[in-house]
């Protein structure tokens, strides 16, 4: 049975010490979760939980008075003042990661996963615009046959498809039968992405295509975690998003490893694209806070039922204590 005790959920602005503990460096804050810093008595266990209203405009603006009151008092102790910039930056990466600012709550809600379908839709238009430098990237895992392109894209739209009606309809049973499919989506994504980070030469010069297949590798990892939690599988929803937390990350990392070293593709890289490659990196590195939010967020629905929507219908930042 849902309990929702107004002394656990209540409103961020209301709870002035959680932003004076936040200030002093005593809480660190990580994508939506509020922790005892490192170091201290209780170094990190878990303090709360921040929820985002359902409107990405209110939920910038909140962000940004969040940002502001954090800023007031910065002229405290230096260890005080480098927790609060760690703190600060990870805020900044909420605002920028792409994940958050477009549909709050995307791997919960049934409107997340509408945003999250129609930008894998979008995503898949623009493979199908850029089908032929795309299919020379498919080719790196498919040299044993062609793939037939049109099926493929038939069956991933009737995919997206068939799971917005089950969920829409609380179709548990269908719903469950499209789990596969979508796994095999996501790992045949992961698994381009894979090959083309263990080639240096790919991060430049196959760059815009990778960028379109890891936003679908994104998008994936979204839709599939909020089938699996209204499938009732919370547990494999919540271990879907922190495998795409974990993946972005080796990504990133394998393709910084590769440049390294190889000394030979990196002296060929213009300046034009090493602007590209490390935007990129930056925005990968910028997804993990909204992920690790995304991640929490199953977990938080599934303790508390109901929890988002009340916290979606808020104006303000709600804090869920512990």
């Amino acid at each position: 049975m849902p309990v929702m005790n107004e002394e656990l959920l209540r409103s961020l602005p209301n709870l002035p010490d959680i932003l004076a503990k936040l200030k002093s460096g005593e809480y660190d804050l990580f994508g939506g979760v509020v922790r005892h810093a490192k170091g201290t008595e209780k170094g990190g266990q878990i303090v709360g939980h921040l929820l985002f209203p359902g409107d990405s405009q209110q939920t910038h603006a909140q962000l940004q008075q969040l940002q502001d009151a954090l800023s007031n008092g910065m002229g405290s102790l230096q260890t005080g003042m480098e927790h609060l910039q760690q703190s600060m930056n990870v805020l900044q990466s909420l605002q920028t990661a792409n994940l958050v600012m477009t549909g709050l709550n995307l791997a919960v809600t049934t409107a997340g996963f509408v945003i999250v379908c129609q930008k894998l839709n979008k995503i898949s238009a623009q493979i199908q615009a850029q089908s032929q430098t795309i299919a020379e990237t498919w080719k790196l895992v498919s040299e044993a046959h062609e793939r037939g392109q049109l099926t493929d894209e038939a069956h991933f739209r009737s995919l997206l498809l068939s799971a917005r009606q089950f969920c829409e309809e609380g179709d548990v049973q269908h719903l469950k039968a499209l789990i596969p499919d979508f796994h095999k989506e996501y790992q045949f994504t992961k698994l381009v992405l894979e090959r083309h980070a263990a080639i240096p030469a790919s991060a430049t010069q196959r760059l815009s295509d990778v960028k379109l297949l890891q936003d679908r590798l994104v998008n994936l990892g979204l839709a599939l975690s909020h089938v699996q939690a209204k499938s009732g599988a919370v547990k494999f929803a919540h271990e879907s998003l922190a495998q795409l937390e974990s993946d972005i990350r080796a990504l990133n990392a394998q393709r910084v490893e590769g440049l390294t070293s190889d000394r030979a593709a990196a002296s060929r890289i213009t300046h034009e694209q090493f602007a590209g490659l490390t935007n990129f990196l930056q925005h990968g590195k910028q997804m993990l806070p909204a992920l690790a939010y995304q991640t929490e967020v199953i977990a938080l629905e599934s303790r508390h039922p109901g929890v988002l929507q009340r916290a979606s219908g808020s104006k303000e930042i709600m804090f869920l204590a512990a």
